[in-house]
């Protein structure tokens, strides 16, 4: 077989693998060639095209890349015709040694509409390549419009989610803590002495306080999984309740010590009152443990040594059958590495009554979270489904058509990577389509994809009809920069959001979060640094001014912080009657004490609520097109441009997470221009005829300016950077700039955002893009 390997990918103009290589073509410039032990061949099916006697052929001297005088870096350009092409690059003539995609085997594609000069380059270290445009043509025309595609913003995907544990928020209805069961907390789960069980809270308490979650700015409460779950699991210390969902029995109704279905259908309804979607956490990856294997042994069993077998005792494997309408039946005693057994009393445990059939689970023990157990292996016990079976897939299918005839607005969906991708695949498309044809255009879907590697969890929304995936990227990249670490950081999480760019999807529908029930809260990785409150504050800030849907976890706008992930991220709103999370320190330095949690002049609260109210205001913020600016190398300035299609108004948006003030210069997209304050400590900016500027910021605040209307100004006229640290405000009220509030005797660190229209007279940004000079204060 050829080494020109082929693989199935979206045909568009590549020049981010130059970007994620940290090539910069700007700066590679051709020099003669110099004597080398090794060649670099541009290899594809367009060497034809570029004057070499065939494709593929790696010896061809035509299409070779130069040394530039830069170690290891080759370079050439090539005119390319219109056409849709794959290549790589070969060394030394053969095939041997050959580089693709991402440094790997597979071609890279490359589609051009017209013919084109492309300048591509080649990093031997880093085995990457690289391509841009060589000679852009000079100027903005009338034709160029053709080739501007409207952005594109999906359906549903402007939300600001409130993400809340039902159990955890508040108690509404006494009579439903024990969920109609009789005895002590190991049949009831109920103990709110335990942090491990029921606390009390349910749907009739988040309808009592939805004036609460309306006022932080939400638009979307996700609420954990409803569905009734086993009570309780495990024995002595090991034991804790289903408080948290995860658990299930039954896919077909609200656990009873949430409420009923009829209550959750009038929490829809209040909530859809005030122009909030509700929307159910779900599952099918696995349900509560009721299964049992007879060897009484747990550990993964893998198909190399044990493989499946049918109800004829022929091998198979299930992977080889996902996708299809074929599966074969099967023998719960003689087809799996361990045989199932249900006790008599948990026959029927489970509903639909489908999943009491033991032979739609994997049965191989738990998983060890690498290889096939993955998607294999039980997550620590519970029951993991045979998602590959069509029967799974089919039932999946109107269990969760049925939450969409009940009213809900849209799913995140559970433990995602550990079911076969066959299955999101079929399944997405069904209850997708469903709820369209139901009228719901906007209703959204969103996997858990538990990794932080784009490439990673690009695929489940570009080869899926599953909307978007939380964007564990941005929380691990946001929190690093927040604690204090390199800006760079988020230039490599943004540099990656080309990967979920199709016809049909951008990143700009991914929900962003600093936290959650199961890693634990943003203020529990923040609380050790040297402004906890400060620097919660700055995370925020970047979730809110960035693009994606920001998501906030309940508990953390009144400064929760925990000891952790899982239960010591669960805290009540309501007082609580567990010491440990009694004792705890709030993000504040106070104490939480057993006292209620819903003041909404907390600061945290208020600080949400502001930064809602500021993305309403200026929807350039909520979906516009983001550009960087700046980004130290260290801790320090990172900046960016948001802009909306519609309006053409430039914000400019620096934070910094340095402990002192930091000026840095830096291009934006809109010459000869003033920019107002809109948000954080900082005083007004403007830009000379060639966009430069310098901006000041102060240390772990952001800044945030909208570019002012004006009147056109001569072309030659420049104006000089200028930009000094703001003054003090003349009182607490004073325009433009937020009070400081110092905490501990610590000045907080300054952010900041600024805005500017782009001209009316210009229908795209200028050929050599503005420079700023912004100074930010620190952290």
């Amino acid at each position: 077989m050829s080494n020109a390997r082929t693989t199935r990918r979206l045909a568009v103009l590549t020049i981010a693998g130059l970007l994620a290589s940290g090539l910069s073509a700007l700066g590679v410039t051709a020099v003669p060639a110099v004597a080398a032990d090794r060649t670099v061949a541009l290899v594809g099916d367009l060497q034809s095209e570029l004057g070499c006697s065939a494709d593929w052929a790696p010896d061809c001297a035509a299409t070779e890349l130069a040394p530039t005088g830069a170690e290891g870096i080759y370079s050439a350009v090539f005119d390319v015709p219109a056409g849709t092409y794959e290549y790589k690059v070969a060394l030394n003539g053969g095939w041997d040694e050959a580089y693709g995609l991402d440094g790997g085997g597979d071609n890279i594609p490359l589609t051009i509409d017209g013919p084109v000069s492309l300048r591509f380059t080649f990093d031997d270290d880093l085995k990457r390549i690289g391509v841009e445009v060589a000679e852009p043509s000079t100027g903005y025309s009338a034709s160029d419009d053709a080739l501007i595609a409207k952005p594109v913003r999906q359906a549903g995907s402007d939300e600001q989610f409130y993400f809340v544990m039902t159990d955890r928020f508040t108690n509404g209805d006494t009579s439903n803590d024990e969920g109609g069961l009789s005895g002590d907390r190991m049949v009831t789960g109920f103990d709110p002495s335990d942090k491990g069980f029921y606390q009390g809270g349910d749907l009739a308490g988040l309808r009592d306080r939805l004036d609460y979650i309306q006022g932080l700015g939400t638009s979307a409460i996700w609420l954990t999984p409803s569905f009734a779950n086993k009570p309780v699991q495990g024995v002595g210390a090991d034991a804790s309740a289903g408080y948290h969902g995860y658990w299930v029995t039954d896919f077909t109704r609200i656990d009873p010590h949430l409420g009923t279905n009829a209550e959750l259908e009038n929490l829809i309804a209040d909530a859809h009152d005030r122009g909030i979607k509700v929307y159910f956490d779900i599952i099918t990856n696995h349900t509560a443990d009721v299964i049992d294997y007879s060897e009484k042994q747990y550990s993964y069993i893998d198909q190399a040594t044990r493989p499946y077998t049918d109800a004829s005792g022929d091998a198979f494997d299930p992977s080889d059958l996902a996708g299809t309408s074929a599966f074969p039946a099967l023998d719960p005693a003689t087809s799996f590495p361990y045989t199932p057994v249900i006790a008599e009393a948990d026959k029927d445990a489970k509903t639909p009554a489908w999943l009491n059939d033991p032979t739609l689970y994997h049965n191989r023990g738990n998983s060890t979270w690498t290889g096939e157990s993955v998607t294999y292996g039980d997550f620590d016990g519970l029951d993991d489904l045979m998602t590959e079976d069509p029967a799974v897939v089919d039932g999946f299918v109107k269990v969760y058509q049925d939450w969409v005839d009940l009213g809900i607005d849209g799913f995140r969906i559970d433990t995602v990577k550990h079911v076969n991708f066959e299955f999101w695949k079929t399944w997405s498309t069904r209850v997708l389509d469903y709820a369209h044809d139901k009228g719901k255009k906007d209703f959204f879907m969103f996997g858990e994809v538990y990794d932080a590697d784009p490439v990673k969890l690009a695929p489940y929304i570009r080869d899926t009809d599953m909307n978007s995936v939380l964007d564990f990227t941005f929380q691990s990249s946001a929190v690093s920069y927040a604690s204090g670490n390199s800006a760079k950081g988020l230039q490599t999480l943004f540099a990656g959001d080309d990967r979920y760019t199709t016809p049909d999807s951008s990143a700009s529908a991914l929900p962003t979060f600093l936290g959650n029930h199961d890693m634990g809260r943003v203020g529990s990785f923040l609380q050790n640094t040297d402004a906890p409150l400060e620097r919660v504050e700055l995370a925020n800030e970047l979730m809110f001014l960035t693009r994606g849907q920001p998501v906030v976890y309940y508990g953390d706008e009144q400064g929760f912080a925990g000891s952790g992930g899982d239960k010591d991220a669960r805290q009540t709103l309501f007082a609580t009657q567990v010491d440990e999370y009694a004792d705890q320190k709030l993000i504040t330095g106070e104490q939480a004490g057993s006292v209620d949690r819903y003041a909404t002049d907390a600061p945290i609260y208020r600080q949400i609520a502001a930064l809602s109210q500021l993305r309403r205001e200026n929807p350039a913020l909520l979906d516009g097109a983001q550009i960087e600016r700046y980004a130290a190398s260290g801790a320090g300035v990172y900046a960016f441009s948001r802009v909306a299609a519609a309006d053409k108004i430039e914000y400019l948006v620096a934070v910094n997470n340095a402990t002192t003030a930091q000026t840095v210069e830096l291009t934006t997209l809109t010459a000869d221009a003033s920019y107002a304050v809109l948000h954080g400590d900082a005083a007004p900016i403007s830009t000379d005829a060639g966009a430069a500027t310098s901006s000041p910021s102060p240390p772990c605040r952001p800044w945030c300016g909208r570019r002012m209307p004006r009147s056109p100004r001569p072309p030659s006229r420049r104006r000089s950077p200028s930009l000094s640290p703001p003054p003090e405000p003349a009182s607490p009220a004073s325009p433009p700039y937020r009070p400081r509030s110092p905490i501990s005797g610590r000045r907080p660190a300054s952010r900041g955002a600024w805005s500017a229209p782009t001209p009316g007279t210009r229908s795209a940004p200028p050929r050599t893009p503005p420079r700023v000079s912004t100074t930010t204060s620190a952290g």
